[in-house]
């Protein structure tokens, strides 16, 4: 398994050359790659499900004429 400073030191010196090899940023760089190693490492945090509104629900309520508050003010708030 490869080491994490391995990692970094990798990282950091891909930033070192894309920013033209600049001289005394080493630190600013380190930083930088040890930030994006950690990130790349770390488990990726699952968003909160998007809940749909229930369609078939809608289309009846429209139906009767009586729409539900909630949708009616999510639907003139897309507009």
């Amino acid at each position: 398994m490869v080491d994490f400073e391995d990692l970094v030191r990798s990282e950091a010196y891909r930033i070192w050359e894309t920013e033209g090899c600049p001289d005394g940023q080493h630190d600013r760089h380190w930083q930088m790659a040890a930030e994006r190693v950690r990130e790349a490492r770390s488990p990726v945090r699952a968003e909160a499900p998007v809940v749909p509104i229930p369609l078939k629900r809608v289309a009846l309520s429209a139906r009767r004429g009586k729409p539900q508050p909630s949708v009616a003010v999510g639907l003139r708030a897309s507009a």
